[in-house]
């Protein structure tokens, strides 16, 4: 979704059916929770009427009652939920629909959402691109143009350096706009996950609360009654196991304990990003490089392949004066490559020490490599092999350049098909604001 001052406009693709959105495996532990409610059979039907996940018994025995509910995307029916009961079985039928209903219906808006999001910032990286190759066409044009200007070359070397400045800026934050695209996706994916586990065992809990809010009343009510003890006894057990408050006792702390735990892992998420970030900081400051790295390193999870493996080998550092930030940013560009150069078995050691000679960090992995012929070109603005759409061609350029402001080196060795290592060099004391 791209906001203006007068207008909405919606970036959308292609038509979504609902099996391109949701997967049976996010489908399957609802319909099971659902069936241990009472239903004798859920199913989730595609826009065909077809099952995409169904649980319970394969025929249900009759007589039986049948709840259907539509599910949405984007506002139209594209799918149902269908869920069979036994009369008189479970209590409050149609609400166990409805809350399953929403349950999926959130899901569905989550992965739709991230969809979107993903289908927008391609776009948006592709659009950036066109424009910069656009904007240094015509500085190459403007450059000739100086060049024949010999009787004012001051002024025009200094207009010159000045566009370029703007020019170079404006690649710093598309760059960093692109980096914030894949991160939105990422984040909104760990974030979602806990959230949605928090949400339902708090619903949970309030059904629980509800129970046990009836039992008080009832108990209270047998007492007004005046009910004689041996008789309250037998009605308030036969009524304890009519709300089954031995089961919500022994429930209620594991969905106290889950929602907590998954609260803990939001607040984590936020705080890594707000400290890879450094939003509540500006200019310079006395930086833990190894702290740099590892906050580095939880913004990029979500990115992390399932296989990979992850090796940190950080030796104490002193405190490096620089701008968090940009290093931070610097270490983001190169960790990213390296977390891209294999899809299965990969293996990325970051290690830092220090010794006489200053700072030494290194980020190697197992990928792919880089060809002999292309390692001159690895800091060239736009230049990358990567896919049209995948990459600006700046990270490097940009990691290198903040490296160099603080005073540091940036080298890059590398062996197709055997991996590649980055050398971040940087030196005792203050670094260059």
């Amino acid at each position: 979704m791209i906001e203006t001052a007068t207008h909405i406009e919606f970036i959308i693709g292609t038509e979504k059916r609902l099996t391109d959105i949701i997967s049976r495996a996010e489908i399957e532990p609802l319909l099971r929770s659902l069936i241990k409610a009472g239903p004798l059979s859920a199913s989730v039907l595609d826009e065909a009427e077809q099952p995409l996940c169904r649980q319970g018994q394969d025929a249900p025995v009759p007589p039986s009652d049948e709840i259907r509910h539509n599910l949405l995307v984007e506002g139209e029916p594209k799918g149902a939920l269908l869920i069979t009961f036994a009369p008189d079985q479970v209590s409050a039928p149609e609400a166990l629909a409805l809350l399953t209903r929403d349950a999926l219906q959130l899901i569905i808006n989550n992965n739709l959402k991230r969809m979107l999001t993903t289908e927008v910032h391609t776009s948006v990286v592709q659009e950036s691109y066109d424009q910069l190759v656009a904007t240094n066409k015509q500085l190459m044009e403007s450059e000739k143009k100086y060049r024949q200007l010999a009787l004012s070359l001051e002024q025009q070397v200094a207009e010159r350096t000045a566009e370029l400045q703007k020019a170079y800026s404006r690649m710093l934050q598309q760059e960093k706009l692109a980096a914030v695209g894949g991160l939105a996706a990422g984040m909104a994916h760990e974030i979602n996950n806990p959230n949605g586990f928090v949400r339902s065992n708090l619903v949970t809990c309030n059904r629980y609360f509800q129970k046990v809010h009836e039992m008080v009343n009832y108990y209270q009510l047998q007492i007004a009654n005046n009910t004689p003890l041996m008789q309250l006894q037998q009605e308030s057990d036969k009524k304890r196991r009519e709300l089954k408050l031995d089961f919500v006792f022994a429930d209620a702390p594991d969905l106290l304990a889950q929602s907590i735990a998954g609260s803990d892992r939001i607040a984590r998420i936020v705080a890594d990003l707000k400290s890879f970030s450094h939003v509540d900081e500006s200019g310079a400051a006395d930086a833990d490089l190894n702290e740099e790295l590892k906050r580095t390193l939880a913004v990029l999870a979500p990115q992390i392949p399932a296989d990979a493996q992850i090796i940190q080998n950080l030796q104490p550092l002193p405190t490096f004066d620089c701008n968090p930030g940009l290093l931070s940013q610097s270490f983001f560009n190169v960790l990213q490559n390296a977390l891209q150069s294999r899809s299965a078995g990969l293996v990325v050691t970051v290690a830092s020490r220090s010794d006489d000679g200053g700072i030494k960090i290194t980020i190697s992995d197992n990928g792919c490599g880089i060809a002999r012929e292309n390692l001159p070109r690895l800091f060239e603005p736009f230049y990358t092999s990567k896919e049209v759409g995948s990459g600006t061609g700046m990270g490097l350029t940009i990691a290198r350049d903040i490296i160099t402001g603080a005073g540091g080196t940036l080298e890059i060795t590398s062996t197709e098909h055997s991996g590649t290592t980055a050398t971040i060099l940087l030196p005792h004391g203050a670094g260059k604001r």
